[in-house]
Formats: structure tokens, sequence, C-alpha cells
């Protein structure tokens, strides 16, 4: 293992197909040759936190190739020396095998990828439902909220009546208390009336029996002084 200052790396010389680490001593932007890739990005060219890597030497690999570490402030470079596959036979299987496992992965991801379109559909059209029984709701509401200002207004208007109506009743139960004190005063001045009347009658009854009784004297002496 070579100790650099931004990295280390698993091995200097490597045959093609093979995997090296490179393990970052700090953040940088590492870059391989393009026969390279990183077995996490697929890519050749990452910025990358601190940590281990896998790097993949492919079989277009051959030679010296180069791997370019930068920072902000310095750049170092590591050549990994290439050889051809000892046992190409056995790279090919393995390779067979790899894409076909790719091959695996790429229609289970393809099965996700289509469950989850369906999904997205779905879930849209659910969105958009909503979101319609959002505007609808919030159309409602905007109605409802100006029926309760009119019923408001209507109540304020009302709760006006209502005091008019009860100053008037007011008024008509004072008028109600005076004419029943007046009515009482009458009732009172009819008592006495009736008492008066009735001693009236009374002695108006004493009167007449009183001049018939004198006129019936007089006309009786009348006739006494007629015989005479």
């Amino acid at each position: 293992m070579i100790l650099l200052l931004l990295a280390l790396i698993s091995a200097t010389t490597a045959f093609q197909g093979d995997v090296v680490n490179l393990t970052l001593n700090e953040q940088a932007t590492v870059t391989l040759d393009e026969c390279m890739y990183f077995l996490d990005t697929l890519q050749n060219s990452s910025t990358l936190p601190p940590g281990e890597y896998g790097i993949k030497i492919t079989h277009s690999c051959l030679g010296n190739e180069q791997i370019e570490i930068r920072t902000n402030t310095t750049t170092d470079v590591i050549t990994i020396k290439v050889e051809k596959d000892p046992n190409p036979e056995e790279s090919l299987v393995e390779a067979e095998n790899e894409v076909l496992s790719l091959r695996k992965e790429v229609q289970r991801l393809e099965g996700e990828v289509s469950y989850y379109k369906k999904l997205f559909e779905v879930l849209n059209k659910i969105n958009v439902d909503l979101y319609d029984k959002l505007q609808n709701l919030a159309t409602e509401n905007d109605e409802l909220k100006r029926e309760l200002e009119l019923y408001k207004s209507k109540a304020g208007n009302y709760s006006q009546l209502i005091d008019e109506l009860r100053l008037e009743l007011s008024k008509m139960n004072e008028t109600v208390r005076q004419l029943q004190a007046t009515n009482e005063d009458l009732q009172a001045n009819l008592t006495k009336i009736d008492a008066e009347l009735s001693r009236a009658s009374a002695n108006l009854e004493l009167f007449q029996t009183l001049f018939f009784v004198t006129l019936s004297f007089l006309v009786g002496s009348a006739f006494a002084l007629m015989r005479r």
C-alpha cells in the first residue's frame, strides 16, 4: 500500500477486471481514467467525502492508468499498473454472469418503475380529486362566509327592531298603566255617582210621597171649604 497525503490505494498493480479500494482521508474530487468507474455511482468522476470506495478496472484498461485526487488546496495523482487478465475465460463467464445479474436487476427496476408510475398516476388522480374537492370546499366556505355576514347584518337589524319594539311595548305598558289608573278613578267616581243617584232617587221618592200627601191634603181641604 502507498501512503499518500490525501488517500490510500489498496494496490498499485492490478489485473483487468479487478476491484481496488481507495480510502480518502478528506473530502476530494476524484477523477478516474475512462476505463475505470466507482462501484457505488458507476461514474468515473465524483466529489466524495472521507471514506472507502471500490474502483472497478474494466478490460479496456491496460498499462499505466491514473487516478487524480483534487482538493481546494492540492492535487495528487495515483498511478495503477493494469496487466492483462491471466484468465480471460473465467472473466468472460464472470462478465456474462454479471450481465445476466444486471439484466435481472434492470427488469426488477423496470418493474418497480412501472409500479411507481402507476402509483404516481393513482396518487396524482387522487391529488387532482382532492384539489377539486378543496376548491369546492373553498367556494362553499366563501358562500357560507357571505351568508354568515348576511345573517349577522339581518341579526343586527332584527336586534334594532326588537329594541324599538321593546321601547314601544314599554310605552304601551305605561299607557296601559295610566289608563288603568284613570279607569280606577272613573270606577271610583261612578261608585260615588251611583251612591249619589241612589240617595237622589230615595229623596225623589220621599218628595213625591210628600207632594202627593200634601196635594191630597190641599185637595181635601179645598173640598171641605167648598161644602161649607
